[in-house]
């Protein structure tokens, strides 16, 4: 199979882009078209810059999965070999892509970035790009540090926050379209409330039940099963908490508040059942969790469309 075969294979598998372009562009619009709905600026634009800056967050969410990828080669293929499910059949475990097939990855994505970003204007949005795209490269090579590595905890401390300094991006793509004067103490509101879906997410996907336990570090390994559980339901309820005073200024009412808090409320239901009633079964928080992370990225995005209409800024 050629190079690009390769990784088209491994993108396919592993950051399927008819799922991951669409959410990277409902991230930022949600957070771009919430700050324009929430000053009255309506009906909602759409610039060039938020252009680029949309892009630019679908492909950082392409690099920091690349970088997750090479810096988990090792673990994954001892992982693969010993039969743990969910990572036998990934391409690296198969060879179906090899290391300098990401590396080569790592670096046209990172060039690309760089040429978006560029001329968006100083110092705001390039200053934060700057700072976002330093950032994920440090915590590309931080990662490494036998403390962090082998720590699920620390992990998560030092890498799930860079999904809030994305969304500050996308916060200072708006800030250089209409002026830093604009913003009001709802972005930070917003901006948590974006972030926390993420976080409860990735620990969701971390449980299980102690049988079903392998050489996996997991949130319920290192923490046990009820406090594991804990963790998706308190992102999922501060998000919820987050979101819910946005929503009047932001003109949507109930077309949003609606389906944000039945999403919240079946992922919180989920979380509370396995921690009173571990079952087989029911460690699978991950499916209960992506309906509210869906909602509040997707949902949210639409939801201003509908409500306010988008023209071209």
């Amino acid at each position: 199979m050629s190079r690009a075969g390769r990784l088209a294979t491994w993108l396919w598998k592993m950051w399927p882009p008819l799922v991951m372009v669409p959410s990277g562009l409902a991230h930022f619009f949600a957070i771009y078209w919430a700050l324009q709905a929430i000053v009255r600026h309506t009906p909602l634009t759409v610039t060039w810059r938020a252009g680029c800056g949309a892009a630019s967050v679908v492909l950082f969410s392409l690099l920091m999965r690349v970088y997750d990828e090479l810096k988990d080669v090792e673990a994954d293929l001892a992982l693969g070999r010993a039969g743990d499910p969910r990572y036998k059949d990934r391409p690296i475990v198969r060879g179906e892509v090899t290391v300098g097939d990401l590396v080569l990855l790592r670096w046209l994505t990172a060039a690309l970035l760089v040429v978006l970003n560029a001329p968006l204007g100083w110092p705001l949005p390039l200053a934060a790009f700057c700072a976002v795209f330093v950032l994920t490269w440090a915590s590309f090579h931080w990662f490494f540090v036998p403390s962090i590595s082998k720590s699920l905890l620390l992990a998560f401390a030092t890498h799930n926050p860079i999904s809030l300094a994305i969304a500050a991006y996308a916060v200072s793509v708006y800030a250089g379209d209409f002026g830093r004067e604009s913003l009001t103490p709802l972005a930070w509101l917003l901006l948590f409330g974006m972030w926390f879906p993420i976080a409860a997410w990735e620990t969701s996907r971390k449980v299980r039940l102690p049988e079903e336990e392998t050489d996996y570090q997991t949130y319920s390994k290192v923490l046990g099963i009820e406090n594991a559980a804990l963790l998706p339901l308190l992102f999922v309820v501060m998000s919820a908490a987050c979101l819910t005073p946005i929503v009047r200024p932001a003109g949507l009412g109930g077309l949003y508040i609606g389906p944000l808090h039945g999403s919240a409320g079946l992922a919180a239901f989920a979380c509370i059942r396995l921690l009173f009633a571990p079952r087989p079964g029911r460690a699978d928080l991950r499916k209960y969790v992506e309906p509210f992370v869906v909602i509040v990225n997707v949902g949210l995005a639409v939801a201003l469309w509908l409500r306010h209409g988008v023209v071209p800024g």
